[in-house]
């Protein structure tokens, strides 16, 4: 998910108990230099604005994120970033955000950095109580989802939703489009119920689309991308190129021409004419949508347009966002992605300009709120790479940078806290600060133990980038979700 490092999985989605401790993984001397006197004292301006945070534990009172209120309540979105996909602290706090949200505020939108069609399974669930949670989250393809953290968000979901009216439930949606599995599932299903004769002519096809979805193990979602993977070979030559000197394969440009055919099958009316729910139509229409989207990330990966696919794929989010609000009878929602995602300025990476999801959601709405993360020491989950493969494990940093934002959020007392930026416009000095271009923690699914220092930090100027912050001291690994049974997912991360 971040612009430095693969958000994708390891290729069989191992977990492991080893720790990549800080004598292995450390880029710089493990000891925190001595902090400065002029540090401390913008520590102690910062501390006089900042809201001062129970704890991260999203069960008990919430009074305490009372002052968010008047912000929260202004805002038709508003983005929980995190700095890692792995932090124990992140995903609770954000689970209490959440709470307060939903219980005090009313909101009943609730969006996932995760695959749109997949993620249906999990409203399911919250919505309706239908089916596992457990298995709900699998079939995401998403390690960083499993987690016993989020496990918990959706159980408390399930317990607010149960009873109420469907109308006042909490709604649940994914707005990622990586894969083309889902949808390609779910346009099957449609066709084989409102028109078979058509379904026949593209089954062939449909069924290569299903197969690109779990067995794809390297889409990125980082900035960087990462490696796809190998592709499914499935159907006539389905990974042939689809010209001489290209490398996108036929099964791309088949699905390309099978998106073309189809949306002009719904928009001359024949799936209304066949019986179909308008609700139904419009929510195939949307899985269209996604796998279309899912071909052009694939597209831009195989022609190494790096630039095309970040940006696609964070267009396409805000996209599948927007759908969600104009869909919804609800107008808020919190959105649940990385950091680096949510943020609202656009970055000149390696491979050209990226634009996060977060642009568009500024540029598309005047009430969206963007909340960053970040922590001082501590572990976290991220894969590393072994001899074996991928083997996901704790991780922990050493130091930040020189310059970073982090340092200053570490010299300060009452952690964990919120901080409106705002709130430290007018403060002389501690504005400056901040509004200069610092780093702070920021890595995404893949960690790399031998990589640069500016691997696992990303610089920002923070009131530019992010409305609010909310800060750790010492983090703790995320929790893999406990299963009976191993299964043999091909899990994939996403994203940042």
């Amino acid at each position: 998910m971040t612009s430095n490092s693969t958000d994708d999985l390891s290729p069989d989605g191992s977990q492991s108990a080893d720790t990549a401790t800080d004598e292995e993984t450390d880029d710089e001397a493990t000891d925190w230099p001595t902090t400065t006197d002029e540090l401390h004292a913008l520590a102690d301006r910062l501390d006089e604005r900042t809201v001062s945070l129970r704890s991260t534990d999203p069960t008990g009172d919430l009074d305490d994120l009372d002052p968010l209120a008047d912000r929260f309540a202004r805002a038709r979105i508003v983005g929980l970033g995190e700095a890692t996909h792995g932090t124990r602290e992140f995903f609770r706090a954000k689970h209490r955000l959440i709470r307060f949200l939903v219980e005090r505020l009313d909101y009943r939108l609730l969006a996932l950095e995760a695959n749109v069609s997949e993620t249906m399974a999990i409203d399911e669930y919250v919505v309706h109580g239908r089916g596992d949670p457990k298995d709900a989250l699998d079939g995401i393809y998403f390690w960083t989802w499993d987690t016993e953290e989020v496990l918990a968000l959706l159980e408390w979901l399930r317990e607010f939703n149960d009873g109420r009216p469907v109308e006042d439930c909490v709604r649940f949606y994914g707005i990622d489009a990586q894969f083309t599995g889902g949808p390609a599932e779910a346009l099957t299903e449609f066709l084989d119920e409102y028109d078979p004769e058509l379904l026949a002519e593209h089954e062939d096809a449909l069924a290569i689309l299903a197969d690109e979805g779990p067995t794809e193990t390297g889409e990125g979602e980082e900035a960087d991308g990462g490696d796809e993977g190998t592709e499914s070979e499935g159907g006539d030559g389905g990974n042939e190129s689809d010209a001489a000197g290209s490398d996108v394969p036929t099964w791309i440009t088949a699905g390309e021409d099978l998106v073309a055919e189809l949306e002009a099958w719904f928009e001359d009316g024949r799936p209304g004419d066949a019986g179909a729910d308008p609700e139904d139509i419009a929510l195939h229409r949307h899985h269209l949508q996604v796998l279309d989207q899912a071909l052009d990330g694939k597209r831009a990966h195989h022609e190494d347009d790096m630039e095309a696919g970040l940006s696609g794929r964070d267009r396409a989010m805000a996209a599948n966002l927007s759908w969600v609000l104009d869909h919804e009878p609800h107008d808020r929602v919190a959105v649940w992605a990385h950091d680096e995602h949510l943020q609202t300025v656009t970055r000149d990476t390696e491979w050209g300009t990226w634009t996060p999801m977060g642009v568009h959601l500024e540029e598309w709405y005047d009430d969206y709120y963007a909340v960053g993360f970040d922590f001082a020491d501590g572990e976290f989950q991220a894969m590393v790479e072994t001899d074996d493969g991928y083997d996901l494990q704790a991780c922990s940093l050493g130091p930040p940078p020189a310059d970073a934002a982090t340092r200053l959020f570490a010299a300060t007392d009452d952690t964990p806290w919120f901080l409106h930026f705002e709130d430290v416009a007018d403060v002389d000095r501690l504005a400056d600060y901040l509004d200069s271009e610092r780093p702070t923690r920021s890595l995404g699914a893949v960690y790399d133990p031998d990589g640069e220092l500016d691997g696992n930090h990303t610089s920002y100027r923070l009131p530019e980038s992010f409305d609010g912050l909310v800060f750790v001291d010492e983090t703790t690994r995320a929790e893999p979700v406990e299963r009976d049974v191993t299964d043999d997912r091909d899990d994939g991360h996403d994203g940042d």
